[in-house]
């Protein structure tokens, strides 16, 4: 069974007002959610592919050899 997050705390972990969450899911932008009742929770699976999926890999810097 996957891991559920509540919204303030994902909110948190990925830097955003939990507002922000809401509009997301009301938009059905980003990130997967569930409903348990009237709470909303996001799965860990989904966090962790939002991250993946907006990481911006570092460029390593090319030395050119003098001569």
């Amino acid at each position: 069974m996957q891991q559920l997050v509540r919204i303030a705390a994902a909110a948190e972990r990925l830097g955003v007002k939990p507002s922000t969450l809401r509009d997301w899911f009301f938009k059905r932008k980003n990130l997967d959610f569930v409903k348990v009742g009237r709470a909303v929770c996001v799965t860990e699976v989904s966090l962790e592919k939002f991250v993946a999926a907006n990481t911006i890999h570092a460029v390593q810097e090319r030395h050119r050899e003098d001569g």
